[in-house]
């Protein structure tokens, strides 16, 4: 089986130009699958889905998930490799998802259970509380740009339809955003405790002097970041909770639920799909999703 790792190695090096350096990281993961499958009496050509996930979760003991996401990476190409030049007959590695050997993006992104987290660590039984509350909700749920919340007059949101108008986009651009039931019930409670009329900005500022009182003035957008980050340190939670945060979760947790990224793309206002990949960030337990859907369906990926 050395043979089938050395024609790995000598396809990256010669036609893909890796480097000497990437090319010895390729090397020692192989070496490492290699040794997994043997404890297992099969071989690199004989790895199966059901291997990944258990290589997934010897793994997880050993090394960081940012590790063993590099690791994975490896093992996909590798397998697109033999899969691509007629070695194996079906790929066991074809659901792990491309994003996986994307490099990982710096910026901060919430789980699903952090985002809930979030939210309900407002108090919604007064104005104010609420008011933050809806602006984290709204975020959360649609991925929109700060600039793009802040802007948002109620004449651009239409209850009956729950659907979202965005006038002013990145560029300029307008595109319509379509949202659940659950935030559209929250819209519309916030609605009715403001008072306001169709052209008044949806999400406005409050006096400072300790009167509570809303001015009707349109929410700034550096106030919406200290809105949104002075919740998060008041959570004590560990990451630095941004807006931007946000957009990353929406578009991480729309992938996670096999939304396309095309679809995600458009949601997002992005002219490509390229644009969006930045945004998706894949863990490991997305990973092993994947991994046992490819078992309930051996030939999807095949």
């Amino acid at each position: 089986m050395i043979h089938i790792i050395t024609e790995y190695l000598n396809y990256l090096e010669s036609l893909c130009g890796f480097t000497k350096r990437t090319l010895k990281k390729h090397k020692r993961i192989s070496g490492i699958w290699k040794e997994f499958l043997a404890g297992k009496g099969r071989t690199i050509m004989e790895g199966e889905p059901n291997d990944l996930l258990d290589y997934i979760d010897m793994r997880r003991s050993r090394v960081k998930n940012s590790t063993l996401s590099g690791e994975l990476c490896v093992l996909r190409t590798l397998y697109a490799y033999l899969y691509e030049f007629g070695k194996i007959a079906s790929n066991p590695a074809g659901s792990l998802p491309e994003l996986i050997c994307e490099p990982p993006a710096e910026s901060t992104w919430l789980t699903v259970d952090e985002c809930f987290d979030f939210l309900e660590g407002f108090d919604k039984s007064e104005p104010l509380g609420f008011r933050n509350y809806t602006l984290a909700a709204l975020l959360w749920s649609t991925g929109l740009r700060s600039m793009e919340i802040c802007d948002l007059n109620w004449q651009d949101i239409n209850l009956e339809e729950s659907v979202l108008l965005v006038r002013r986009g990145k560029g300029g651009k307008q595109r319509q955003f379509f949202f659940n039931r659950r935030i559209r019930d929250v819209l519309a409670r916030y609605r009715a405790q403001s008072h306001c009329e169709a052209d008044d900005p949806v999400f406005f500022a409050y006096s400072k002097n300790g009167s509570g009182k809303p001015k009707h003035a349109r929410l700034s957008q550096s106030r919406l970041v200290e809105i949104i980050r002075e919740h998060g340190k008041s959570l004590g939670m560990q990451k630095a909770v941004t807006p931007l945060a946000f957009r990353h979760s929406f578009a991480t947790h729309m992938f996670a639920a096999e939304v396309p990224v095309k679809a995600i793309k458009e949601m997002m206002g992005h002219d490509e799909e390229t644009e969006t990949m930045i945004y998706i960030h894949i863990s490991i337990d997305m990973v092993k999703r994947f991994l046992e859907d490819h078992i309930g369906n051996p030939e999807k990926y095949a």
